[in-house]
């Protein structure tokens, strides 16, 4: 099978950012210290639901599923500690090495469950955004509707396309769209029976590099 197309995940995979993001749910979640603990294990529980679905669950708890004012208040809070924070952690081992061989050869899409102004902006101030043929948020998009339209995009077979996740969120997103899937190892859990999977960056261009 011929490898045309790689959509990369963002968090844990291009950048090891999923300990700022698990410190910004924390924070907020401590304003309401009665579902705390509740909310910290439904995000390890569900590690690949938009942090809105999380906030929308915690107003469920709260009894104000319809108070959108607390929910922006919550997301814009949340959304500031992830944009200062981010900026200083590290990418991943070998993601810079990995986009400079790749990406010349491949069209490279990122697909992250990132808002996707925020990730813009994370990305134009990390020097990263030169690296992607497309750039995919939650909101607007969904990771597997922001499969289907690359493969819309780029007129290739789901089998063509290869997603590079961290996540069971990835996992099933490639399984729902019929593409293939390798996983990097940041210590989040997949789904049984469990992908291919490395420690890092240098690992998996050595991987892509064979399929090539």
């Amino acid at each position: 099978m011929a490898l045309r197309i790689i959509v990369l995940d963002f968090d844990g995979v291009v950048i090891e950012s999923n300990d700022v993001k698990t410190d910004a749910f924390r924070h907020v979640f401590t304003r309401f210290p009665q579902h705390a603990e509740a909310m910290m294990a439904f995000h390890h529980e569900h590690v690949s639901l938009s942090r809105f679905a999380k906030f929308e669950h915690l107003l469920g708890l709260l009894g104000k599923n319809d108070d959108q004012s607390l929910k922006a208040e919550i997301a814009m809070d949340f959304s500031a500690i992830v944009v200062e924070k981010i900026m200083s952690v590290p990418l991943v081992t070998g993601a810079e090495d990995f986009l400079q061989k790749v990406t010349p050869i491949l069209p490279v899409y990122l697909a992250s469950v990132t808002p996707a102004e925020e990730l813009s902006l994370i990305l134009d101030q990390r020097g990263l955004t030169q690296w992607f043929r497309g750039i995919y948020g939650c909101p607007p998009w969904t990771k597997p509707s922001a499969i289907q339209d690359i493969l819309a995009l780029e007129a290739v077979k789901p089998e063509d396309v290869l997603l590079i996740g961290d996540s069971a969120g990835d996992q099933r997103a490639a399984q729902m769209t019929g593409v293939r899937f390798l996983a990097r190892d940041s210590g989040l859990r997949f789904d049984i029976p469990a992908p291919l999977a490395f420690a890092d960056l240098n690992e998996i261009t050595q991987y892509v590099e064979k399929l090539l």
